[in-house]
């Protein structure tokens, strides 16, 4: 028990009770608490000891419990009983019930549970008796529950009477009650009239009629009696009812163990279920089979809760105003547990047999053993066990406290035989006495033609529950050669050749429209893998078809050969003419087919910008450069500016998939550094690192990313095809844009901002119009970033700096001072003890 055991509690108290000078003798520890004098504890001692008892969550019962397991005498407890009663006396708490004593218990076990436990820290023995019944306790409060409680903790459910409802025709009636009288006919008339405190109704021109006590059917005979006093055609001509309408409310005292005793309001309608349920229902001491009800001092019905649950009978009688309603504590109580459907603690009468009890149960479970029924009862102060014959079970009696549990059935089978693998219908079927393994193939409609006839295999049981497994000759046990029997819990497997084999297939890549893996067909032909494949594509190269072959390990005579390589030709319509090839496939075949040296896709560009013709251009030719595009754009516009020109080209990097992992929440990132960016990107994050879309692939992943490329168009345009003149790639997008009027000032500078260029402005001018240099500023290091994506630094010599011309359209860029750490004394002090050492060996060598 893994939890701040009652004997540090007592041991804590010990050492409390040791410091206080007051104390009459020393308190004993908890090994010696059955010595404790009673009488020598001051009533502080005694206060002290309840109040650290109470904060651990145990109750005052199981302080008895401890003292009597300790050996303490039955005189000197009923002492301690008396003491603590009278330090209680005056305080008004009332004593702590078991549940929520062992509530509190469970509570602070789990507290203590996630506290650091101290070295010195006592637990309690297993073997101290206290600790069994602790642990009894704790299991009764956990295990079942009162069998019909649920009804009334439950809130969502409600027992009011209904009103919209016929009239009972043994209703009484009493004062406060509504009569409706209809008069119709040859005479109209409608009477509504309600019983006065004396039980009487008055008819205009009749006078009083004393309907109280009378059921409906009576009043109504003597009220219409009454009335053909004044109407006379009432039988001739006329006709009379009388029904009841407003109904008056009742009080009815509900008092003995019930939750919530007290006078509740009814409707006349009420039942003592009703009742009993506006109450709270009986507590955990009530009896839910002998509810008296009593009408004027005298026992009118006994109630039985079990009945109207169960069956829906049990004398659920219609309460009368000021009937007293008595729950009496229950007489015997019984629990039923294990394999039924409703297991419970049951009340149950005097004379109640077994049957009884499972029919409140609902019956076994489908899992229920019907051998024996285990029950516990008390004998002579002690608990007997007993195991009870279903056949004879009907005869038992049964006692307050039995505890009968219903065992559950073992899940071991007996008559069961299994089969399995490529047989017409596998699996268990009962195994007969005699039945031999032909017979069971038999049942299980035969092997199928894919059987591995060569061996089969039983696993067979033994007594002891350990399996042995035998082997068998299949073509023997079909021919009638061989005969074997079957025992109880045989599983006998077959296997299919195919299973025994590795899972043949072909691959084929390269240019054709569906490139993959396929299954592998005997007789499979290359033209017929491309066929599934889905035909040649465009590209693909005719006369140029390679198929891998891996070699046999077992006929391998050069070891350092891989693969055997066929290369042959295929016809492009893929018929069966006489040019088709006849190569036939084995499984594991590698095909490729060749893309065609002489097909290319068209490599297209784009000129955006201030040309006369922008748009979308396709390369001629391989190496075709900027200049010559540019002049079949028509050259550029009048507000071009030649100087910003940049060439935009989209570059791509592959990543292999086993650098790629996912992380806890599924996404993809990169195990090392990929490029110049960093470890682990995001999936998400790849939108922005690379700006374009990344293709996904079985193999690898590849990563498309459009980069600047610095061009100088104004020296392409004086020298074409000059060295300046770059060579395009497919992708490629040259951005001409107008001639720029502002420079963008950034970095270590007062004011980052925009500025309006301005040709006799130098760097620092500049920088002087975004406010400045700041104080962290690397003036040294400032660079100029041009339209065209070209940089130039800051030179210095000296103490002189040559700062880098100023174009409309650049980026001013000015970076910050590095940050440095201070020395510390420490290291000031180690640099003098180093000087000073250098400095003693110098003199030394000196002289």
């Amino acid at each position: 028990m893994k939890t701040l055991s009652f004997s540090v509690l007592v041991l804590a108290l010990t050492f409390f009770l040791c410091e206080h000078r007051t104390f009459a003798q020393e308190t004993p520890s908890i090994q010696n608490i059955g010595s404790i004098e009673i009488d020598d504890l001051s009533d502080e001692q005694i206060q002290t000891f309840i109040a650290k008892v109470e904060a651990s969550g145990f109750t005052e019962d199981q302080l008895i419990l401890m003292a009597k397991s300790r050996g303490m005498s039955e005189f000197q407890i009923q002492k301690l009983k008396s003491r603590i009663l009278q330090v209680k006396g005056g305080s008004g708490k009332s004593e702590t019930n078991n549940q929520d004593a062992l509530t509190n218990l469970r509570k602070s076990k789990i507290e203590q549970e996630n506290d650091e436990k101290d070295e010195d820290e006592l637990t309690l023995d297993p073997n101290d008796p206290f600790y069994k019944l602790l642990q009894d306790s704790t299991e009764l409060e956990e295990g079942l529950q009162i069998f019909g409680m649920d009804f009334f903790e439950n809130s969502k459910l409600t027992f009011e009477p209904g009103l919209n409802m016929p009239t009972p025709k043994n209703y009484v009636i009493g004062p406060g009650d509504e009569m409706v009288i209809d008069i119709w006919g040859a005479s109209e008339q409608t009477y509504q009239l309600m019983a006065s405190p004396e039980g009487s109704i008055r008819i205009p021109n009749l006078g009083p009629i004393y309907v109280s006590g009378l059921t409906v059917e009576q009043a109504k005979t003597k009220v219409i009696s009454r009335l053909k006093r004044i109407y006379s055609s009432i039988g001739q001509g006329s006709f009379a009812d009388v029904t009841l309408g407003q109904i008056r409310s009742i009080n009815v005292h509900v008092i003995g163990s019930v939750k919530q005793p007290g006078t509740y309001t009814l409707s006349s309608f009420g039942t003592v279920f009703n009742a009993l349920y506006s109450a709270g229902g009986p507590t955990e001491d009530g009896s839910f089979r002998l509810i008296e009800v009593y009408r004027s001092q005298e026992l009118v019905s006994t109630f039985d809760a079990y009945k109207f649950l169960v069956e829906g009978t049990g004398q659920n009688i219609t309460l009368q105003d000021q009937d007293v309603i008595i729950i009496k504590p229950y007489q015997n109580r019984v629990i039923f547990d294990g394999e039924v459907k409703n297991p419970a603690i049951y009340e149950v009468l005097e004379g109640e047999t077994y049957e009884n009890l499972l029919s409140y149960s609902g019956g076994y479970t489908n899992l229920a053993y019907r051998g024996v029924i285990n029950l516990r009862r008390i004998e002579k102060n002690f608990k007997t066990v007993r195991s009870i014959d279903l056949d004879s079970i009907s005869y038992f009696k049964i006692q307050n406290g039995d505890e009968i549990f219903v065992s559950k059935i073992s899940n071991e089978y007996i008559n069961r035989v299994t089969i399995e693998g490529p047989l017409m219908n596998p699996g268990e079927y009962e195994l007969k006495e005699g039945m031999s393994l032909l017979d069971l193939i038999h049942k299980a409609d035969g092997l199928k033609g894919d059987a591995f006839l060569e061996r089969g295999v039983i696993i067979r049981q033994n007594k002891d529950f350990s399996l042995l497994s035998f082997a068998f000759d299949p073509k023997k046990v079909l021919n009638g050669e061989e005969s074997i029997a079957l025992q109880s819990n045989d599983i006998v497997k077959f296997q299919s050749i195919y299973d025994l084999k590795e899972d043949y297939h072909l691959v084929i890549e390269g240019e054709v429209q569906l490139p993959g893996k396929f299954s592998y067909t005997e007789g499979m032909t290359v033209e017929n893998l491309i066929y599934l494949a889905g035909g040649f594509k465009e590209s693909a190269s005719k006369s140029f078809v390679e198929v891998a072959r891996r070699i046999n390990p077992d006929s391998a005579k050069d070891f350092n050969n891989t693969a055997e390589i066929f290369n042959f030709g295929i016809s492009k319509s893929l018929g069966l003419s006489k040019d088709a090839s006849k190569f036939v496939l084995q499984p594991f075949d590698l095909v490729v087919v060749r893309r065609s040296p002489f097909f290319d896709d068209q490599e297209v560009i784009r000129i955006d910008g201030e040309v006369k013709y922008p748009g979308v251009y396709a390369l001629d030719q391989k190496d075709e450069k900027i200049s010559s595009v540019l002049n079949r754009s028509g050259g550029l516009t009048r507000f071009a500016y030649a100087k910003g020109a940049t060439l935009i080209r989209r570059t791509e990097f592959f990543v292999p998939r086993e650098d790629l992992i996912e992380d806890e929440n599924g996404t993809l990132v990169l195990k090392e550094t990929v490029g110049n960016d960093a470890a682990k990107i995001r999936r998400e994050d790849l939108t922005y690192l690379f700006k374009k879309d990344t293709i996904f692939s079985d193999s690898a992943h590849i990563f498309r990313q459009q980069e600047s490329i610095g061009i100088e168009l104004d020296k392409i345009l004086k020298d074409p095809g000059g060295k300046h003149d770059l060579i395009l790639r497919e992708g490629d997008i040259l951005s001409i844009p107008r001639e720029f009027q502002t420079v963008r000032v950034r970095g270590q500078v007062l004011y980052p901002s925009n500025v309006r260029h301005d040709s006799g402005y130098g760097f620092k001018k500049f920088i002087a119009s975004a406010g400045g240099f700041d104080q962290d500023a690397k003036k040294s290091k400032s660079y100029v970033v041009y339209a065209n994506g070209l940089s130039a630094q800051t030179k210095s010599f000296l103490f002189f700096r040559s700062y880098p011309k100023v174009e409309p359209g650049a980026e001013i860029v000015v970076p910050r001072k590095p940050e440095r750490t201070p020395m510390t004394a420490q290291a000031w002090v180690a640099i003098g003890s180093s000087v000073a050492t250098l400095a003693l060996v110098i003199d030394r060598l000196v002289n």
